[in-house]
Formats: C-alpha cells, sequence, structure tokens
C-alpha cells in the first residue's frame, strides 16, 4: 500500500508565510496579552517580551529548515563564521547611524547632550524629588562618564547579550527570507523589510521602537525598515555572513540607551534610532554603501538590470 506524506507540499507561497505565521503566532501572542491586561510596554514586561519577540523567528525557521525541508541549517541560512572587514564595519555602523542622527537632530533644533552637566541635569529632572538626596549621594561616589562614552560602555554589549536577539531576528530576514525571496538587491531586500516591518508592527503599536502605543509609530517604522533592510542586506552580501547583520541589529538595540540619553528631549518621532534623524542617518549610510558599489566593489550589487529591447 502506498504510504501518504503528512508533510504539506513545498511551494514558494508556503515556504513565504508557513515560517511567517509560526513567528507571527509566537511573537504576537505575549503583545496581544499585554494589551488586553493594559500592561505598558516601558516597563519590565514590555523589557522580557522585547527580548522572547524575536526567538519565534529563528525557532520557526529552523523548523522550516530541519523537519520540513530536511536541509543543513548553517549554510543555507548564512549562518558563516568566516570573519571579515565587515564583521567591523557591521559592530560600527549603529555608531555611525546615532552620530549622523544626531547630527539631524542638531540640524532640527535639538540641542545633543555633550557634557556631563547636561547628562547629569537630565538624569535628575527624572528622579523623583523624595529620592533626589540619595541620587546625590550616589552622583557624588559615581560620578558619571562624559556623554560619548555612553556609546563605548554600549557597544560590547552588540557582541554579546544583545547578540542574542540580533541573530534570532538576521537568521529569519537576512538569511531565510534572503535566500527565499527571488529577484535583484532592490526588490528582495524592500520586500525582506516590508516583511520584518509587518512582522514588528504589532510590537511597535504596542510601544516598542517608539516608547509610546499607536499607529503612528507604525507608520514611522515602514520607511525605517526599508532603508534598514537596504543597508543590512547590503551588509549580508558583501561580508558573506548573516552573522554581520546580526552583530549590527545586536549593537543597534544595546546603543537604544545611549541614543536616549545623547538626544533627551527630542520628541520620539524625530530621534535616532528609530524616528525621521534614524532613518535619515540610514539613507546617509546607504548613500555611503552605494558609493562604494558603485566605485570600489568587486560586482555591483544595486545595478537595475535592462531588458533586451
Amino acid at each position: 500500500m502506498e504510504t501518504l506524506s503528512v508533510s504539506p507540499e513545498v511551494t514558494k507561497a508556503r515556504l513565504i508565510w508557513g515560517p511567517f505565521v509560526l513567528m507571527a503566532i509566537g511573537s504576537w501572542a505575549p503583545v496581544l496579552v499585554m494589551w488586553a491586561q493594559g500592561i505598558e510596554w516601558s516597563g519590565a514586561a514590555g523589557r522580557a517580551v522585547a527580548f522572547w519577540y524575536t526567538v519565534p523567528a529563528l525557532v520557526a525557521v529552523l523548523l522550516v529548515q530541519g523537519p520540513w525541508l530536511k536541509q543543513e541549517i548553517l549554510e543555507p541560512l548564512g549562518i558563516r563564521l568566516k570573519v571579515n572587514r565587515w564583521w567591523g564595519i557591521a559592530w560600527l555602523l549603529p555608531v555611525a547611524l546615532l552620530l549622523v542622527g544626531m547630527t539631524f537632530v542638531w540640524l532640527a533644533g535639538f540641542e545633543p547632550v555633550l557634557t556631563v552637566e547636561q547628562l547629569v541635569e537630565n538624569k535628575r529632572a527624572a528622579v523623583p524629588p523624595e529620592q533626589l538626596a540619595e541620587f546625590d549621594d550616589y552622583l557624588a561616589q559615581n560620578p558619571p562618564p562624559h556623554p560619548f562614552m555612553l556609546i563605548v560602555l554600549g557597544m560590547p554589549a552588540g557582541l554579546t547579550f544583545n547578540l542574542i536577539p540580533g541573530m534570532c531576528e538576521e537568521v529569519a530576514f537576512r538569511g531565510y527570507y534572503f535566500r527565499e525571496i527571488a529577484g535583484g538587491f532592490w526588490s528582495r531586500s524592500t520586500k525582506i523589510g516590508a516583511l520584518w516591518w509587518l512582522w514588528l508592527a504589532p510590537s511597535i503599536a504596542a510601544g516598542n521602537f517608539y516608547g509610546t502605543p499607536g499607529v503612528t509609530g507604525v507608520l514611522l517604522a515602514l520607511p525605517w525598515c526599508i532603508t534598514a533592510s537596504w543597508v543590512l542586506v547590503y551588509v549580508r552580501v558583501r561580508s558573506e555572513s548573516v552573522v554581520a547583520c546580526a552583530i549590527a541589529r545586536g549593537t543597534t538595540i544595546a546603543l537604544t540607551a545611549a541614543a536616549h540619553d545623547l538626544t533627551f528631549g527630542t520628541p520620539t518621532w524625530l530621534a535616532p534610532f528609530y524616528g525621521v534623524a534614524g532613518t535619515a542617518a540610514l539613507i546617509v549610510v546607504w548613500l555611503a554603501f552605494w558609493a562604494h558599489d558603485r566605485s570600489f566593489a568587486e560586482g555591483r550589487l544595486t545595478a537595475i538590470a535592462r531588458s533586451a529591447g
């Protein structure tokens, strides 16, 4: 008697949307619970959910790659450990984005935090009156570093703790979907960015990225996800590894608090990394990558193929 296979037929649509449904169920469920219970994203629960949010993305593509497709894991998903200069570029990329973003904030009329005095004043403003004496005592024993040292102190976390959510996210989007979504550079990276945005949207609506819930953040995140995807896909191709992308994302996550401190008082919709200034900074970095691709790299990635006439 012929044995019928229980595995669903492998089609391109199922390869795209199958894992997306799985990761959406795992990622969106705790966000919906938070929303139903009125729990704010800015609290401890939000931080826990933000870390968990990326895990189902990795689990979903591993389930597809292994039990369903029965293929190897590392190489097909772009997990290669051959270090090259693009790993270093990926690590420094968030620093460049933050500094360029701060420049746009300054041009928009908001003064960035460039002195210890400004940093202390901003921190002190957030302390309840009954805790000011304790805050001053702590400050006397632990003088704060120069604001730019916040960047230096945050960067190692991009290679350690924050590399975990970076890997979960990037193995899915710049690993699995980079392989499965067809097209040239512009088409592929833009589609990946749109899919990435769709997956992130519920968490952003709950307060991720921008701190406050609402549709405005979701709309702001769309151009950010698209331009960030152009940059990350370029890093993915040039480094020949999704690990470099994970380093860039992990370091961005690690420097989010530093970005807030260095642009204190700037409206969330404007401030880096995810506001308008952050998107503008991504465009500036992308233009640098485009110039590299056009003038210095071996083999152009961004050239638009012309059809034969």
